[in-house]
């Protein structure tokens, strides 16, 4: 199936789009806030040699219909792996795609082979620090009632956490296209979920049954950078990975090293088809 085939498929009330691509064991990939499948291309392609990688837009984003919701996210994920008919897969979340994740992983053990958090925010249990909110939902949304979706797209185009360090006009522009898909109907729901509250390691934060590892970009923020440090010490499965001369789009700005990272982590705890 060519690398930039659309499927979709239903599951409850929302019609979402993937992609399914190469062969070997399964990888899903999982997009962050604002984004959709379409940042996960460069790292596909160099993955799907080796690994059958798959990816959806998270419903409410991109392509996909529905109603933004996290714990729909986690079950639209097993409903895809179920869907494929694939007892389990590496699992890759970035960006709020950890949060989903993570998720999957402490609900669903049985499905995560090896779970993999890129850039993850701040998460429930982390040790107390003077913790930011890199992004103030709530002022995205009285933007959006107040003058609209363009200018909260206009807005988000300039956030550290949504600005590619890659010189590459391509990738740029490959940002700039998905912050054009974003709908914000999100921000749009009369409720938003704050950022959790920080507690200690052992209150709150999931503990995952299977190996983890932690990806950050060399110049992610300094809070996403923190976070990745606590998460790399809170476990006795994980380890942890810099992609060098990236941001906090570290799979966009340096898709191959990423990719390597991603592909060495997986193998290993993989059993390939005979």
């Amino acid at each position: 199936m060519p690398e930039s085939a659309d499927r979709y498929f239903e599951h409850a009330g929302a019609r979402l789009r993937y992609r399914d691509a190469g062969t070997g064991p399964p990888l899903l990939l999982i997009h962050g806030w604002a984004l959709d499948l379409e940042a996960w291309d460069d790292v596909a392609k160099a993955l799907a040699a080796k690994h059958r990688v798959l990816r959806a837009d998270r419903r409410g984003f991109g392509l996909s219909s529905g109603t933004p919701d996290l714990d729909a996210d986690v079950a639209d994920t097993v409903a895809l792996l179920d869907h494929l008919q694939l007892a389990r897969a590496a699992v890759l979340g970035m960006s709020q795609g950890a949060r989903v994740a993570l998720r999957v992983a402490a609900n669903h053990p049985d499905r995560v082979a090896c779970l993999l958090l890129d850039g993850a925010p701040l998460l429930p249990g982390l040790p107390a620090q003077a913790w930011a909110e890199e992004t103030p939902l709530a002022a995205y949304r009285a933007l959006l009632h107040s003058q609209g979706i363009a200018a909260v797209r206009g807005l988000l185009a300039s956030h550290p956490l949504l600005r590619p360090r890659s010189p590459d006009r391509a990738t740029h522009a490959r940002v700039a296209a998905m912050l054009g898909r974003y709908r914000g109907s999100d921000l749009a729901l009369e409720a938003i979920t704050s950022a959790p509250s920080p507690g200690t390691v052992n209150a709150g934060l999931p503990t995952p049954l299977m190996p983890v590892l932690v990806l950050n970009g060399e110049y992610d923020s300094a809070q996403r950078l923190a976070v990745g440090a606590a998460l790399a010490t809170a476990w006795p499965t994980a380890s942890r990975r810099l992609v060098r001369r990236a941001g906090h789009l570290a799979c966009l700005d340096q898709p191959r090293i990423y990719a390597g990272f991603v592909d060495e982590f997986v193998s290993s705890h993989l059993d390939r088809p005979a």
